[in-house]
C-alpha cells in the first residue's frame, strides 16, 4: 500500500480510529495493529505474507532457543526441548535463513548473471536463463530488522520476547515495514512496555512530519522525476549538459523521495505512540562524505556499523585491516541496495570517497585551508561533496553498468556531444533554465532546514501553521495526480 494513495488515507483513519477505541486494551490493540499491518503488506502481493511470517516465526523461536540454552530452569517442555540446541547454532541458522531468504529473491538472477559472465556461458547453449522472480516489497528491511533482534538476544543486549504477537508486531509494524527506517528491537519494545499517553503534542508532531513528508515526495522529488526518467532512459539522445542536469536532479530526487517516506512513517508511528529515530538529518548540507553518511539513511549505516563493521574489528585493528573492513561494509551496502554490477560500483565509489577523506582529514592541507580560507573552504567543500555524491548516483540510477559508464563518459566529453537540448520542449511546466533554478533552490532549502530544523517550527504554533500551510498549498498546486511509487520500494 502506497502512502500517497487514497487507499492508505482510508486505511490510516480507520486504523487510527479503532486503535483509539482500543487504547486501554493493550492486548487487543497489539493484535489489531498486527492484523492491520499484515493487511497493509498483503495489498502489495498477498502470497508474500508467508515470507514475512516465516522470518518472524523462526527468529521468534531462535531467540527463545538462545535463552533456553543458557538457562538451567525452564518453564515447560517446549523451552526444555529448545535448550538442547546450542545458542550459537540457533544464531547461525537465523543468519542462514534470513540471508537465504533475501538472497534467493534478490540475488539469484544476479548470481546467474555473474556465473554466465565469468565462465563464458553467456553466448553458449549452456547459458543460465534468469528465473521469473518478483522481489517482495520491503524484504531488505524486515529481514535486517528481524535478524538484528536475534543477534541482540545472542549478545545479551535484549531479552527474548515470550509473546509472539509482540515480536510479530515489531517486525511488521506498518509505518516502517516496506522502506524503513530499520527500527531496533531495544527501541520498539521499550516503547511497547512503557506506552506513553498520546497527547495533542504527539498529534501535532506526527501531522507536521506527515505534511513535510508529502511535500518532500510530491513537490520536490516527483517534479524532478520526468527530467531524470526521460534522460536516463535514453542517455545517448542527450547533450552532456542534459546528463549533468539529470544526474544532479536524481541525487535530490532519491533523497527527497526516501526522506519523505521516512518522514511520513515517523509521523504515522507517532500517532500510535511510537517514536522512531530520525533517518535523514539534512545530509545534503554536510561538509564531507563522512559527515554525509552520519546523516543519510542513519538506520542502515548504524545497522551495518553495529552488525558488520564492529564484528569485523572496526577501527581497533591495523590501518590496512581498517580499510579492508570499510571496503567490506561498502561492498555490502552496494549489494544491499541492488543485485547488479552498477550498485556495486556505486558502493565502491562511496568507499573511494571515504578513503580520500580519511587521508585528507587531519592533514597539512586541511589545516592550511581551514586556517587561510575557512569560510570559503566551507562552501567549496560542500560543492565538491555535492558533485561527488551525484556523480556516484549515476551508477545508482542507470539501468545497468554499461549505461552508467556511457553517461559518465559523455559527461566529460568522451562521446559525441553534438546533441541538442531536445528535452526542453517536452516539459511545458518547467523550462530548461527553471530546472537549474529549481536545483539551486533545493540547496538553499536544505541549508535553511538544516539550520532551523523542523523542531524549530513545532515549538512555535504560528510558525508551524505558516510552514505547513505553504507546504499544503504547494502540494495542491504542484503534485501530480499520477505520482510514482516511492523509489526505495524496489530495494
Amino acid at each position: 500500500m502506497n502512502f500517497t494513495s487514497f487507499h492508505f488515507l482510508i486505511f490510516f483513519f480507520i486504523t487510527l480510529f479503532i486503535g483509539h477505541l482500543l487504547r486501554n486494551k493493550t492486548r487487543k490493540l497489539r493484535i489489531f495493529l498486527l492484523l492491520a499491518s499484515y493487511y497493509f503488506y498483503g495489498v502489495f502481493k498477498p502470497e508474500y505474507l508467508f515470507l514475512i511470517l516465516l522470518s518472524t516465526l523462526y527468529d521468534y523461536i531462535a531467540a527463545l532457543g538462545i535463552e533456553s540454552y543458557r538457562k538451567k530452569k525452564h518453564k515447560n517442555l517446549f523451552y526444555k526441548y529448545l535448550s538442547y540446541i546450542p545458542d550459537k547454532i540457533w544464531l547461525n541458522i537465523s543468519l542462514f535463513l534470513n540471508l537465504s531468504l533475501l538472497g534467493f529473491f534478490k540475488y539469484t538472477n544476479f548470481g546467474l548473471e555473474v556465473i554466465n559472465d565469468t565462465t563464458g556461458l553467456k553466448h553458449t547453449i549452456f547459458y543460465l536463463t534468469p528465473l521469473d522472480i518478483i522481489l517482495p516489497v520491503g524484504i531488505s528491511f524486515y529481514t535486517f530488522q528481524s535478524l538484528s533482534y536475534t543477534i541482540d538476544v545472542y549478545r545479551g543486549i535484549l531479552k527474548a520476547r515470550d509473546n509472539f504477537i509482540d515480536f510479530a508486531l515489531y517486525v511488521s509494524f506498518f509505518p516502517q515495514l516496506v522502506a524503513g527506517p530499520i527500527v531496533r528491537a531495544t527501541t520498539f519494545f521499550k516503547q511497547m512496555e512503557y506506552p506513553k499517553k498520546i497527547t495533542f503534542e504527539d498529534y501535532k508532531i506526527g501531522f507536521a512530519r506527515i505534511i513535510t513528508g508529502f511535500f518532500r515526495k510530491l513537490v520536490l522529488a516527483d517534479n524532478l522525476a520526468p527530467l531524470v526518467n526521460t534522460v536516463f532512459a535514453n542517455p545517448e539522445n542527450y547533450h552532456f549538459i542534459d546528463l549533468w542536469l539529470a544526474s544532479l536532479g536524481f541525487g535530490w530526487q532519491i533523497y527527497f523521495d526516501f526522506a519523505g517516506y521516512t518522514d511520513i512513517a515517523r509521523g504515522v508511528a507517532r500517532f500510535f505512540g511510537y517514536e522512531f529515530e530520525i533517518n535523514f538529518a539534512y545530509p545534503m548540507a554536510a561538509r564531507n562524505i563522512t559527515e554525509h553518511w552520519k546523516r543519510w539513511h542513519i538506520s542502515l549505516t548504524t545497522w551495518l556499523r553495529d552488525y558488520l563493521y564492529i564484528p569485523l574489528g572496526g577501527s581497533r585493528v591495523s590501518p590496512g585491516r581498517v580499510y579492508f573492513n570499510i571496503f567490506i561494509v561498502w561492498l555490502a551496502t552496494g549489494i544491499w541496495h541492488g543485485a547488479a554490477y552498477h550498485f556495486i560500483a556505486w558502493g565502491l565509489w562511496q568507499y573511494v570517497m571515504i578513503v580520500i577523506h580519511r587521508n585528507y582529514d587531519g592533514s597539512k592541507l586541511q589545516s592550511y585551508l581551514h586556517t587561510k580560507i575557512p569560510r570559503l573552504w566551507e562552501v567549496i567543500a560542500r560543492i565538491i561533496l555535492f558533485f561527488s555524491l551525484n556523480f556516484g548516483f549515476i551508477w545508482f540510477r542507470a539501468e545497468n553498468l554499461e549505461k552508467a559508464n556511457f553517461i559518465i563518459g559523455r559527461l566529460f566529453g568522451f562521446d559525441n556531444i553534438n546533441k541538442s537540448l531536445s528535452f526542453v520542449s517536452d516539459y511545458p511546466k518547467l523550462l530548461y533554465h527553471d530546472y537549474i533554478m529549481f536545483l539551486i533552490l533545493l540547496w538553499f532549502y536544505e541549508f535553511y532546514m538544516d539550520k532551523k530544523k523542523l523542531d524549530y517550527f513545532i515549538k512555535d504554533n504560528q510558525k508551524l501553521i505558516l510552514l505547513l500551510s505553504i507546504m499544503v498549498f504547494m502540494i495542491l498546486i504542484f503534485a501530480s495526480p499520477d505520482t510514482p511509487n516511492f523509489l526505495y520500494f524496489q530495494f
